[in-house]
């Protein structure tokens, strides 16, 4: 048995739909992959309420911005006085009217509550494209960009390829921030959280 020593964070899983089919994907996330069906504001709730203290939720998928209540749910965590950490491709999903000015609303009213963590599989174009699809840098970077001029809070999740060690891969990322203004600093491991490459059939390191 483990003793319960409190709780860090409470994870929520969106879904398994996503808007693009990534080589490495962890449980398959596609277009065409719904075999966990989209969560729900009515979902969420129950668990919010148990907490008894303000803990940090984390939202994940597939691709949550596919989810439709999204925001709904961003908004469940948020008036509870949780704060937010939502794992996110920041591609066309995120780009809809509809969901800016909702994530634009929140941010207003719950100021330094809510982060959008943008996973990247490298901070070169190439790299990242042979991952994840023809144009998914350049979407990826389209979103990095409307967050930080919209003032949302922002952080990024980055992959070392198996040829950087990370002071080079930290490096890389730095240039990629400055280039798209967004005003992290590469050196934060919590503005940017660094994954080790994965190789298939291999023993993977802790994460």
């Amino acid at each position: 048995s483990v003793a319960w020593a409190g709780l860090k964070t409470l994870w929520f899983n969106t879904g398994t739909l996503c808007n693009i089919t990534c080589a490495n994907c962890y449980i398959e996330s596609s277009p065409t992959n719904d075999r966990l069906v989209y969560l729900t504001r009515s979902d969420v709730e129950p668990y919010l309420d148990e907490l008894t203290a303000p803990a940090e939720i984390g939202i994940t998928g597939g691709e949550p911005f596919m989810a439709p209540e999204i925001i709904g749910i961003f908004k469940a965590v948020l008036t509870r006085g949780h704060s937010l950490l939502v794992l996110t491709n920041a591609m066309r999903p995120m780009m809809r009217p509809r969901v800016q000015a909702g994530l634009v609303d929140l941010a207003g009213q719950f100021p330094g509550r809510m982060t959008l963590r943008v996973s990247l599989d490298s901070h070169d174009e190439a790299l990242h494209d042979a991952e994840r699809g023809a144009g998914a840098f350049e979407d990826a970077c389209t979103g990095l960009r409307w967050l930080a001029g919209a003032g949302i809070g922002l952080a990024i999740a980055g992959r070392k390829a198996l040829h950087e060690d990370e002071a080079a891969a930290r490096a890389g990322y730095s240039k990629l921030i400055a280039a798209l203004g967004l005003g992290l600093d590469a050196g934060d491991p919590k503005q940017l959280v660094l994954f080790p490459e994965m190789i298939a059939r291999d023993d993977p390191p802790e994460i």
